[in-house]
């Protein structure tokens, strides 16, 4: 029974469960999908800090330090009742003038107290002191080794890192199903994280079937055709943490297509074949999936290229068997397969993520098929464009070459012109 493209996708992604999980360390991290959602355990910072070189102190002691200044540049007098505070009186120093009364470096405690007319000088990354909740920067002072002049008013909390700012005790990092980048991995490691539950890399075997085809190192005789398949989909599914191995190839026998079905049912996840899916007499792989007990949830997609398929299930483990032609098998395999795919690999957004797009030329589709168009995304005046070859056909892989996005042309949808705004996703 052949579905339609969206049934056909859904109901793959309906029919498999994702993959047991293990635990790695976090320098191993990288790229692979996290089990369980990240909490943090505790504060980070873990303590008020400062963003800058700069100096810590009271915001109140620099409440009048607005009026102090006239038009001219010149300080104005101010009561000078509070200790430690004082005027600058000079033109080019104007401001409140606070005595500095230590110097902390970046993981160092401070051991004094701010108090009414003192401040502290700090490096980038350093402890604020108790007593003191604003911060200025350097180069917006004048300074001494004693003496620091503030030159506006501040408010409190200015310029200050408080704990928990960036993460706070309690909160979910990151849900599970989300890749780990490398943000997540320095969020993790600042959290003091040292090893990461991740689901474990799905194993996929590669089966190639046909006379026809040889592989790479083998003489090519007239009538076969190279063994590109295998390597264009091992591609694809290494971008998603897939691991593959090929179990090898098989001639047009159905026994032996029976028995390396049932290896790499024993062996793997996720078994994936090419070729022997369409209806000629030495198609056999469907009638030896049956064979092998595996129940077929379709015969072929109504989508163009890659109609020639079949996909099946036992015991939890998943075989698709896509077409011999290269450009038939990625675009299946890309389109309707993946989704489930990253499903069963943990995936927390396993689906396309559908963006509208200009398509670049003109297209006609009057058939019953939905039509993936392979192409480059392009930006023109601020708007996403497709841009695409118009080398198309089942066998043409190098319209393959550069390709990071589809372009989706609905069944019958007749003449789409240059322009035209369509949905398309990202690969």
């Amino acid at each position: 029974m052949k579905l339609a493209y969206e049934e056909a996708k859904n109901k793959l992604i309906d029919s498999v469960s994702v993959t047991t999980a293990e635990t790695v360390d976090l320098e191993k991290s990288y790229g692979r999908v996290l089990a369980e959602d990240i909490v943090a355990a505790e504060n980070v910072p873990s303590f008020d800090r400062s963003p800058y070189d700069g100096y810590a102190f009271r915001a109140e002691d620099t409440a009048i330090a607005d009026d102090m200044i006239d038009g001219h540049g010149s300080a104005v007098a101010i009561s000078e009742n509070v200790p430690g505070i004082g005027t600058d009186r000079s033109s080019e120093r104007s401001g409140v003038v606070l005595r500095v009364i230590e110097n902390i470096r970046a993981g160092q405690l401070p051991e004094k107290k701010v108090v009414p007319g003192t401040a502290v000088r700090l490096m980038t990354g350093a402890c604020l002191p108790e007593g003191a909740d604003a911060i200025c920067k350097y180069e917006d002072t004048d300074f001494t080794d004693t003496e620091v002049v503030l030159k506006r008013k501040y408010k409190t909390g200015e310029n200050v890192i408080y704990a928990g700012e960036d993460m706070k005790k309690g909160q979910i990092i990151a849900r599970a199903g989300t890749v780990i980048d490398a943000g997540l991995a320095g969020a993790m490691a600042s959290l003091g994280i040292i090893s990461v539950p991740v689901y474990k890399r799905l194993r996929t075997g590669l089966i190639s079937t046909g006379d026809e085809v040889a592989e790479l190192g083998e003489e090519l005789k007239k009538g076969q055709i190279r063994n590109s398949n295998r390597y264009s989909i091992s591609a694809a599914l290494e971008k998603y943490n897939i691991d593959t191995v090929y179990l090898g190839h098989v001639d047009d026998d159905e026994e032996s297509i029976i028995r390396m079905i049932e290896r790499g049912l024993r062996e793997c996840d996720v078994l994936i074949s090419t070729g022997g899916v369409s209806v000629g007499d030495y198609d056999l792989v469907i009638s030896a999936m049956k064979k092998a007990g595996l129940d077929i949830l379709c015969d072929g997609v109504v989508i163009k290229p890659g109609m020639a398929s079949a996909y099946g299930v036992k015991e939890g483990k998943l075989m698709l068997a896509l077409s011999g032609n290269p450009a038939s098998s990625l675009t299946n395999l890309q389109c309707v397969c993946m989704p489930a795919l990253r499903k069963m690999a943990g995936y927390l957004d396993y689906d396309h993520r559908l963006v509208d797009m200009r398509i670049s030329e003109g297209y006609t589709n009057k058939s019953s098929n939905t039509r993936f168009l392979r192409g480059k995304l392009g930006y023109r005046d601020g708007e996403v464009w497709l841009e695409y070859s118009s080398s198309q056909g089942n066998v043409v892989i190098s319209s393959a070459i550069g390709c990071d996005a589809y372009g989706i042309i609905p069944p019958k949808s007749g003449q789409i012109l240059e322009g035209k705004m369509i949905k398309g996703f990202l690969i």
